[in-house]
C-alpha cells in the first residue's frame, strides 16, 4: 500500500510520539524533549503536504484555498521582515495542509487511530499521577493541567480526541463530550459546547439528541448547585459593566479598581475585552500596510500592553496577518461545518469554532492536527467507505 495511504497511522502515531517527548519535557525540564517534540510535529507538516501533493481526492477548492493563504503569508512576511514569526505561520498554514491530506488519502479506518487516540487521552492523566510540569509554575501559571498552560487547553485538546473517534462513537461522542466538560470544570468549554448544540444539533429534534440535550440540562443543573457557573455568572457581570463603562475607559483602570467595581478578582473577561481592544487599537492604527498584511505573525505577545497572544484566534489571524487571511481562514473553517455530515463530529467542530473566540486555539498543535486532519476524513467524498472497528 503506498504510503500517503498510511497518513492516520503514522500521524496519530506521530501524535502520540509528539506527546511523550512533551510529557518528559515538562517532568524533567530538559530542552533536549522540546527540541526533538518540535521536530516531530516539523515531519507531521512535511508528510502531509507530501500527501496532499499525491493526493487524487477532489480537494481542488481547498488547494487554490492553500496557495491563496501561502501567499497572502508570504506577503505579510516581506510586509513585516524582521518582525515575523515562521513557527506562528506554520502553525496556521498547517490547518490547510492537515485537513487537505485528510481529504485526500481515502476511507479506510485502522484500529492503531483509535489505540492511538485512546493513548493520547490517557497520556494528561497519568502525567498528572507521576508528577507536576517543571515549565508552568508561578502566579503566571495558576490553572495549569497536567502538561498544558491551563485548562481549557486541556478542555479543547479532550474535545479535539473526541472528535477524532466520532467516527466510532456516532451520536455517543456528545456525552463523552459532557463528561470533558464536567470533569474540566471550564466556563468557555461548557458555553461552547452549549451554544454549538443549540446551533447543530436542535433541528430537527431526534430522540438521541433529546437525551443529549436532556442530559446537558441535568448537568447544567447540577453544576449550578455545586458553584461551578459562579464564574460564568461573574463573568457575564463583568461583560455588562463594561460594556455599561465603555472598554476604553475600562483599560484605563488599575487592577485594584476594577477589583473595587466588580467585587470579585476573577477578572478574565476583562482583561480579555482591555486585550482585545488594545491590539484593534493598535493593529487599525497602521498604514495601509499594516491593516493590508497585520503587523506581523507572533508579533502580539512583544507590541501588546498584556504580553500574551491574544486569546481569539480570529482577531489573531486579522490582526497578525490582515483580512484577506482572515478572510481566506473563516472561508476555509466555516465550509469545513458546513460540509460535515455526523451530527455528533459537526457539533464538536462548531465547539471548536466557537472556542476560538476566547482562547489561543491555533497554538495546540495536537489538538489543531487531530480537528483539520479527521475533518479532512470525515468531508471526503469516501468517507462512507470501509470501516475498521
Amino acid at each position: 500500500m503506498a504510503i500517503q495511504h498510511q497518513f492516520f497511522p503514522v500521524t496519530c502515531l506521530g501524535l502520540v510520539l509528539l506527546n511523550l517527548f512533551t510529557f518528559a519535557y515538562h517532568f524533567t525540564g530538559s530542552t533536549l524533549f522540546n527540541t526533538l517534540s518540535n521536530s516531530v510535529s516539523l515531519l507531521l507538516i512535511s508528510f502531509s503536504v507530501y500527501v496532499l501533493i499525491l493526493g487524487k481526492e477532489g480537494s481542488g477548492f481547498y488547494k487554490i484555498l492553500l496557495v491563496f493563504a501561502c501567499v497572502l503569508v508570504g506577503t505579510s512576511f516581506l510586509a513585516n521582515f524582521g518582525a515575523f514569526e515562521i513557527a506562528d505561520a506554520l502553525k496556521l498554514l498547517s490547518l490547510y495542509t492537515f485537513y487537505i491530506a485528510g481529504r485526500s488519502v481515502g476511507a479506510r479506518w485502522h484500529p492503531v487511530e483509535k489505540l492511538c487516540i485512546y493513548a493520547l487521552v490517557a497520556l494528561p492523566f497519568i502525567f498528572k499521577l507521576v508528577g507536576t510540569t517543571k515549565l508552568f509554575v508561578g502566579a503566571d501559571f495558576p490553572d495549569v493541567f497536567a502538561y498544558f498552560p491551563n485548562t481549557n487547553t486541556a478542555a479543547l485538546y479532550f474535545t479535539a480526541s473526541l472528535f477524532a473517534l466520532s467516527h466510532w462513537f456516532e451520536s455517543k461522542i456528545l456525552i463523552l463530550q459532557f463528561v470533558n466538560v464536567v470533569v474540566m470544570n471550564r466556563v468557555g468549554a461548557a458555553l461552547a459546547t452549549i451554544l454549538a448544540i443549540a446551533m447543530c444539533s436542535v433541528f430537527p429534534l431526534s430522540k438521541a439528541k433529546f437525551v443529549a440535550l436532556f442530559a446537558l440540562v441535568i448537568a447544567s443543573l447540577f453544576a449550578y448547585a455545586l458553584g461551578a457557573l459562579d464564574r460564568l455568572l461573574t463573568g457575564l457581570d463583568a461583560i455588562a459593566l463594561i460594556w455599561s463603562l465603555d472598554p476604553s475607559t475600562v483599560s484605563r483602570m488599575t487592577y485594584k479598581q476594577l477589583i473595587h467595581l466588580t467585587g470579585t478578582t476573577d477578572l478574565s473577561a476583562f482583561f480579555r475585552i482591555i486585550h482585545w481592544t488594545n491590539i484593534w487599537d493598535y493593529y487599525s492604527s497602521q498604514g495601509l500596510g499594516g491593516i493590508l498584511f497585520g503587523y506581523g505573525a507572533g508579533q502580539t505577545s512583544i507590541i501588546a500592553v498584556i504580553p500574551v497572544p491574544p486569546h481569539n484566534d480570529y482577531l489573531r489571524v486579522l490582526a497578525e496577518f490582515g483580512p484577506l487571511s482572515f478572510l481566506a481562514f473563516v472561508v476555509f473553517v466555516l465550509s469545513i461545518v458546513f460540509s460535515l455530515k455526523q451530527q455528533g463530529a459537526k457539533t464538536l467542530f462548531t465547539v471548536l469554532l466557537i472556542y476560538f473566540l476566547s482562547e489561543n486555539l491555533i497554538d495546540n498543535f495536537t489538538s489543531m492536527t487531530l480537528f483539520f486532519s479527521y475533518a479532512g476524513r470525515l468531508t471526503s467524498a469516501a468517507s462512507s467507505g470501509d470501516s475498521s472497528a
